[in-house]
C-alpha cells in the first residue's frame, strides 16, 4: 500500500483543466524542452539558405508548419495539464528525443532524410497520443475534446510512420494529410472543449500569462536565427573586411528591430478570450519568416561584395515584411488595444507603411548592402511608433 501511494505521488495523473495555476511561470523543464527546437529550426534555416528559391520556401513553410504543430501540442498540454511529477519528465524527454530525430534529418528533406524525420516526427505524435489521451480518462470535462484530438494524432503518426513504406511522390501528400488532420482534429477538440467555468454554453478559453510568456520565449528561439545568420555570415568570410562586417552589422540591427516592435507591441499582452486561438495561429506566419530572414541575412552577408541575386533580396525584404504584417494582425486580437485604439492605430498605421516601403525596396534591385541597410532603417519607423506606445504608459503597462 505505501509502494502504490509512493508511485502515485511520482507518477500523478494530468493536471485538470480547472485546478491549473493561472499565474504559473514556465518551468525549467518547459525551457529545457524548448532547447530541441533550437537545433531544429536551424536546420530548416540552413536549409533554406542553401535554397533560397520559390521551391526551397515551399519546403521550409512545409516542415516548419510541422515542427511548429510539435512544439505548440506539447507547449499546450504543459500550460493547460502539466504536473511537477516523474511522468511529466519521462514524457517531456521522450518527446525531446524525436524531435532531435528530426533535427538530424530535416535538412535532408526531400532526400535521403525523408525517413528519418518522418520516424521522428511519428514518434512524438505518439507521445503527444498518450499525453492527450490520458487527460481524457483522468478529466470528464476534457473528454469530449479529448477523443478527436486523440484519434486525430493517432493517425497522424501512423501516415508519417507509413509514409517511409510508400513511393516517394506519395510520401509527402501522406504528411500534408496527416498535418491536415491534426489541425481539423484541433479545431474540433477546441469546439467540443468545455470546461467547468463555462458560461451559457460557451467555453472560456484564454491564454494564460505562461502561455503569453512561452509564446515570447518561442519568439527569441526565432530570433536568434536572425542574429546566428548574420554572425555566420561574417564567419565563413575569410578575410573579412569592413564593408562585409558592415553588412553583418547590419543583419544584427535587423534582428533587433523586429525584436522591438513584437515585444513592444505584441509580447507580455494577453488576447481578447474569443480569439485565443486565432492569436496562437497568428504567431506561426511571423514567426517562418523571421526565421527565413535569418537564411535570407546569411546570404546577403555572404554576397556583400558580388552581385546580389533577386531571390535573395526578395528572400530578405518579403520575410521582414511579412513579420511585420504579422505583428499589425497580433495587435488586432490584443485586449490592450481596446483601451488604446489611438495609439495602436498609429503604430498599426506605421508598421504597413514600413510594409510598402520594403516591397519599393525589393523593387528597386539594389546590392547587399543598400538593400539591408535601407531594411534596417525602415524598421526604425515601426520603433518610432513602438517607443509611442511605451510612451502611453496604458499600453506598455497592459
Amino acid at each position: 500500500m505505501t509502494s502504490n501511494s509512493a508511485f502515485r505521488r511520482l507518477w500523478r495523473p494530468p493536471g485538470r483543466f480547472e485546478d491549473r495555476d493561472p499565474h504559473r511561470s514556465v518551468s525549467f523543464l518547459e525551457l529545457f524542452f524548448d532547447l530541441v527546437f533550437v537545433a531544429v529550426i536551424a536546420q530548416l534555416a540552413h536549409r533554406l539558405a542553401e535554397h533560397p528559391s520559390w521551391e526551397g520556401i515551399g519546403w521550409f513553410v512545409f516542415l516548419f508548419y510541422a515542427v511548429w504543430s510539435s512544439w505548440l501540442n506539447g507547449t499546450l498540454y504543459h500550460d493547460l495539464h502539466g504536473t511537477n511529477d516523474l511522468s511529466i519528465r519521462v514524457f517531456t524527454f521522450a518527446q525531446m528525443l524525436a524531435v532531435a530525430v528530426m533535427a538530424v534529418h530535416a535538412g535532408n528533406v526531400p532526400g535521403d532524410g525523408t525517413a528519418g524525420f518522418a520516424i521522428g516526427y511519428a514518434a512524438n505524435g505518439f507521445v503527444l497520443v498518450l499525453l492527450w489521451s490520458r487527460t481524457g480518462l483522468h478529466d470528464p470535462h476534457h473528454r469530449p475534446a479529448s477523443v478527436p484530438y486523440s484519434i486525430a494524432y493517432l493517425v497522424s503518426a501512423a501516415l508519417f510512420a507509413g509514409s517511409v513504406f510508400v513511393e516517394a511522390a506519395l510520401t509527402y501528400w501522406m504528411w500534408a494529410g496527416a498535418l491536415l488532420l491534426e489541425l481539423l482534429g484541433f479545431v474540433v477538440a477546441m469546439y467540443r472543449f468545455e470546461p467547468p467555468e463555462s458560461r451559457g454554453g460557451e467555453a472560456v478559453i484564454y491564454a494564460t500569462p505562461s502561455l503569453i510568456e512561452r509564446m515570447g520565449l518561442f519568439v527569441i528561439i526565432v530570433l536568434g536565427e536572425v542574429v546566428v545568420g548574420a554572425i555566420n555570415g561574417m564567419a565563413a568570410i575569410r578575410p573579412l573586411d569592413l564593408n562585409e562586417t558592415v553588412v553583418g552589422l547590419l543583419g544584427v540591427v535587423v534582428a533587433i528591430g523586429l525584436w522591438w516592435i513584437y515585444f513592444d507591441l505584441v509580447s507580455h499582452r494577453a488576447p481578447v478570450s474569443r480569439f485565443t486561438q486565432l492569436w496562437l495561429y497568428l504567431h506561426l506566419p511571423m514567426v517562418i519568416a523571421m526565421a527565413a530572414t535569418g537564411a535570407a541575412v546569411l546570404n546577403t552577408v555572404a554576397h556583400a561584395a558580388e552581385p546580389f541575386p533577386d531571390e535573395v533580396r526578395w528572400l530578405l525584404v518579403g520575410s521582414i515584411a511579412v513579420v511585420t504584417l504579422s505583428v499589425v494582425a497580433l495587435t488586432l486580437v490584443l485586449a490592450a488595444r481596446r483601451e488604446n485604439e489611438e495609439v495602436y492605430g498609429t503604430a498599426d498605421r506605421a508598421l504597413l507603411v514600413s510594409v510598402v516601403l520594403l516591397l519599393a525596396l525589393g523593387l528597386a534591385g539594389r546590392g547587399a548592402k543598400m538593400t539591408l541597410g535601407a531594411a534596417a532603417v525602415l524598421l526604425l519607423i515601426p520603433v518610432a511608433a513602438g517607443l509611442a506606445v511605451w510612451a502611453k504608459r496604458g499600453v506598455s503597462d497592459a
